[in-house]
């Protein structure tokens, strides 16, 4: 999902994986915008998409919608 940032933050919120969340908490890991091309690169056509805006993909199929509710709260 995108969230609107202040000048200079780009807004993005990833997750990925498989299997049930854990409460760990370095379950999440944090990951700068230059590696996702090696990490994930079936995120970057996504990339240009408004804040609001969230997308699901398997690298088959792909939901993109957008969402008011990202858009009302402000970032974590």
């Amino acid at each position: 999902m995108r969230y609107s940032t202040q000048p200079g933050g780009v807004g993005w919120f990833f997750w990925a994986g498989e299997g049930e969340l854990s409460t760990d908490v370095d379950y999440f890991q944090a990951l700068h915008v230059e590696h996702l091309e090696e990490w994930c690169p079936l995120v970057l056509p996504y990339l240009a998409l408004p804040p609001g805006w969230r997308f699901l993909t398997d690298g088959e199929v792909d939901d993109v919608w957008f969402d008011q509710a990202v858009l009302d709260r402000p970032i974590p």
